[in-house]
């Protein structure tokens, strides 16, 4: 088991160990630290040197962005948006699916139940309509009987 060499880490003020003023530091350490990278959270005490400030002016003026890494990043911004909404389509499709496909059953059940209830209705019309006819042309027998008899009673009381 490796033992920690108290020798070589002491406790800084926010009570952490660490290695930056480890006069034992070899070139092969796990975090070696750079001495001339810029420190990202100056004191407001310490004031730039001009020399800092020119390596921050020439490090920021060094980083501009080439066209192809524009277009690039466009890409693939949209196809990350299309591929997204693709998959959000093709969830909310399966999710419709699953929350209709017993409605739509039922909507089947109910429209061969009611096509069945409207064919017998359908079928009592027509003996209906039937029954009507035989019936009007009984109606139109007793009437050409009415109108003889009319006839016959105006012949005979002299009108």
């Amino acid at each position: 088991m490796p033992t920690i060499d108290a020798d070589r880490f002491h406790l800084c003020p926010n009570m952490s160990m660490s290695t930056a003023h480890d006069p034992y530091a070899t070139g092969d350490d796990a975090m070696p630290i750079d001495p001339h990278r810029s420190r990202p959270f100056r004191r407001r005490d310490e004031s730039m040197s001009r020399e800092d400030l020119v390596h921050l002016v020439r490090k920021q003026a060094a980083a501009t962005v080439a066209p192809w890494g524009v277009f690039a990043a466009v890409g693939t911004g949209i196809g990350l948006i299309l591929s997204v909404m693709g998959y959000m389509n093709s969830t909310t499709q399966d999710k419709v699916d699953k929350g209709t496909g017993p409605l739509s059953v039922q909507i089947v059940e109910l429209d061969k139940r009611l096509s069945g209830r409207l064919d017998a209705l359908e079928g009592r019309l027509g003996a209906l309509e039937g029954r009507l006819g035989a019936l009007e042309v009984r109606v139109g027998a007793v009437e050409t009987r009415l109108e003889r008899m009319d006839a016959k009673l105006d012949r005979l009381l002299g009108k």
